[in-house]
């Protein structure tokens, strides 16, 4: 097979050599590589995280193509119940972010995955399209009535829509900008949607939970980026767009999401509460990610002794591509799990990229549930709505979570 991955030499932000390695997390195939157990096993590929003493942003050493990552995606916005109620919130907030008496919005979504999100929109009287690369997916979203453009988001692609569609209220992109390794063709085509009326709004996972909760799980080869509210910040103002806002979301266990424009309006009194907490936190300091690399060894141990302190196997629920991080960095595999656990029908059938567990529906894993003692709770940034349908299911043992924090017990 051909090489799928490049090791960098630059900071991709701001192109400085003055980049350090702080955290090596070994080889492990990228996250979301499942297969067929009579398929050739998925290649490895160098899991490093770096720091830019210029710019302070956190990125990943290597660049894998995306074609291999995205062209085709299993995970579906809509299987998770708190994906689907957060996004009555968050478009909710967006939309009372509009100036002017536009009554119909035209709203952009990037990576706009099965469309969950628009969809809340739709139901608001707006002009919705996404952007989705993921061929699966992006049909998937047709075919339930989401306008959606098969392709990567660039600067050329956002120049094209201008000249078809005009500029758009509300150009949002969730849980995609740490991914894009084309970042700055991204951000140039965000800003190219926009006038200066409109709102633009990225969602990312929060770096600082990754080094005060030991977050480790969500590093992994889509996540080229680990943004701060000061580094996110950065890379907008390279195209004089301004974080003016920001929220709180409760997906991938805790993400920032903020809102910007082209005028520079006075910032709320949220986002200067979280900039300074995360000043006097020291969230951008190499020493805390240097302390955190030392922290995070300690926590796989704790967690490896859990897991196979019996020699039987348990079972897991969730093959989330953060649990593949997770396993393969604390040695956690078919020796010591016996199946995963999953909705998302796309992954049952399949084995966990490394790590080689069989991915099972609920249903078929709900004898190996009620006649265990123990369970891991891999998915453990949705830990209550799991814990409750398990329960339900008939589980009576113990759940061991993995995160946030030391690993505990419930």
């Amino acid at each position: 097979m051909n090489k799928i991955y490049e090791t960098i030499e630059n900071c991709r932000i701001c192109g400085s050599n003055n980049i350090e390695e702080i955290l090596d997390l070994g080889e492990q195939p990228p996250a979301n590589s499942l297969y067929s157990s009579d398929d050739k096993r998925p290649t490895t590929v160098p899991l490093r995280l770096m720091y830019c003493h210029k710019c302070s942003t956190v990125q990943l050493g290597e660049d894998v193509d995306p074609e291999y990552l995205f062209s085709e995606y299993l995970w579906v916005t809509g299987t998770s119940i708190v994906a689907e109620k957060y996004s009555y919130e968050f478009a909710k907030k967006a939309l009372s972010q509009v100036v002017g008496h536009n009554k119909s919005p035209y709203i952009v979504e990037i990576a706009s995955n099965d469309g969950t999100f628009l969809r809340r929109f739709i139901e608001k009287g707006c002009k919705v399209l996404g952007i989705d690369p993921a061929r699966n997916i992006a049909e998937l979203a047709v075919r339930n009535g989401i306008p959606t453009k098969t392709d990567f988001f660039t600067l050329d692609l956002a120049n094209w829509l201008v000249e078809k569609e005009g500029k758009a209220d509300i150009v949002f992109a969730r849980n995609v900008v740490p991914h894009v390794k084309e970042i700055h063709s991204v951000i140039g085509g965000i800003s190219a949607l926009m006038d200066k009326e409109s709102i633009g709004i990225i969602e990312a996972h929060n770096a600082g939970l990754i080094l005060e909760d030991f977050h480790y799980d969500y590093i992994y080869h889509e996540h080229l980026f680990y943004y701060t509210l000061k580094t996110i910040s950065g890379l907008l103002e390279r195209y004089s767009l301004y974080v003016y806002d920001v929220m709180l979301s409760p997906i991938s266990g805790g993400s920032w999401v903020v809102y910007f424009s082209k005028d520079k309006r006075e910032k709320t009194k949220e986002l200067m509460k979280y900039e300074k907490q995360e000043l006097k936190n020291k969230i951008n300091s190499y020493h805390r990610w240097i302390e955190f690399s030392s922290q995070v060894v300690n926590h796989s141990e704790k967690l490896k002794q859990m897991v196979i302190h019996s020699d039987k196997k348990i079972p897991a629920y969730g093959a989330s591509a953060r649990s593949s991080t997770l396993l393969n960095f604390c040695g956690i595999n078919n020796r010591h799990i016996s199946v995963v656990i999953d909705k998302n029908p796309m992954k049952n059938g399949l084995m966990t990229a490394g790590s080689n567990i069989p991915i099972v529906s609920l249903e078929e894993g709900l004898e190996e549930i009620k006649t265990s003692e123990k369970i891991l709770l891999l998915a453990w940034n949705f830990r209550d709505e799991i814990i409750q349908e398990l329960r339900r299911a008939g589980f009576s043992g113990k759940f061991i979570v993995p995160l946030p924090g030391d690993p505990y017990i419930i």
